[in-house]
């Protein structure tokens, strides 16, 4: 759990909405949704791709918006077993449990009059999910060993990668917390529909990391910038910070990063003209097969029954493939 106070608004920059890095037109269309919600309560649910930036969004609403000199608390709903997650979220009387020998403040008392950010809520468990739903209905909790329920007043932004609807559909996640996170509805894009937003992110972790490791000014060499432009990034844009901090390591005899500065990126669109290094297999593999089950739902439209009949595999295998590479089918339907 992690929590955060401001004390005061944070001023914004002309090119960086919100402290956000980047001015593409599906960028341009996030920061007009997030200025419609800095003063509202109603609850966001922040979808997209691992890696799109979920949690800074999330930080910006709270930063920029009317709450901003109160909590915020992040949970990861995957990080934790159902029953620690449990008592994370709604807190416990000393004696509620063997080992429970305090009271602990659950994570909604922790965000009382501020926001509760939670994160990979499409990995809640069913049981929990009920529980939420009656806190976000009642704005009321009881801890686990208490027999009263008190008042709070919190505000929930969720967040996730996977896809409620079809989660919903499959009986996965119940259709009335969907609906009732769903209240204002945020997509992230993914870091290769950015169009010009790669190299102000990637120039813009060069200069965070280059002063963190004590180095002077970096640039990126015409061909590096062209490779990562053509690079489909698949972790968006966490893979991205993370291959910069990779290559200004790498890039210890220079202030130019080039090309064989990426080894992910050489081994995925050259392998015939790279070393060979650990993992590449996979990796060539993983994005074989992404490719595959992008064409094929083009080819049908986002039908997912049709895919799996196309590709030969159960609707659940394909389910499981499209959630492992944070495809979704809804952006190929007609």
């Amino acid at each position: 759990m992690t929590i955060t106070n401001n004390k005061a608004a944070q001023r914004q920059e002309p090119d960086n909405p919100y402290a956000l890095i980047g001015s593409s037109q599906l960028m341009k269309q996030v920061y007009r949704l997030i200025s419609k919600v800095l003063h509202s309560e109603a609850n966001i649910l922040l979808t997209g791709e691992t890696g799109t930036g979920k949690e800074l969004v999330a930080r910006a609403i709270h930063e920029y918006g009317h709450r901003r000199t109160q909590p915020f608390v992040v949970q990861n709903c995957a990080s934790l077993p159902d029953g620690l997650l449990e008592s994370e979220l709604f807190g416990y009387k000393k004696g509620a449990f063997t080992g429970a020998d305090r009271n602990h403040l659950g994570m909604f008392d922790a965000a009382h009059n501020g926001i509760l950010f939670l994160d990979e809520i499409g990995d809640l468990p069913l049981i929990l999910q009920a529980k939420l739903l009656r806190v976000l209905q009642e704005q009321e909790i009881r801890p686990l060993g208490d027999t009263q329920y008190h008042k709070i007043n919190v505000r929930v932004i969720a967040a996730t990668h996977r896809n409620l609807e079809e989660m919903v559909a499959l009986g996965e996640f119940r259709s009335d917390l969907y609906y009732r996170l769903a209240h204002f509805p945020i997509e992230l894009p993914p870091l290769r529909e950015r169009e010009g937003d790669i190299k102000k992110l990637a120039y813009s972790f060069l200069r965070e990391i280059a002063m963190r490791e004590r180095r002077g000014e970096m640039r990126l060499s015409a061909a590096a910038e062209k490779a990562l432009q053509n690079y489909d990034f698949p972790g968006n844009v966490r893979e991205l910070k993370s291959m910069i901090e990779r290559a200004i390591l790498l890039a210890d005899d220079t202030d130019t990063i080039e090309c064989h500065h990426f080894p992910n990126i050489q081994g995925v669109i050259s392998p015939e003209s790279s070393p060979v290094h650990g993992g590449m297999l996979k990796e060539l593999v993983d994005h074989y097969e992404r490719q595959v089950l992008i064409e094929s739902l083009k080819k049908h439209h986002g039908n997912q029954k049709n895919t799996a009949i196309a590709l030969g595999v159960a609707r659940r295998t394909l389910l499981y493939k499209l959630s492992k590479h944070n495809i979704n089918s809804r952006n190929w339907r007609a």
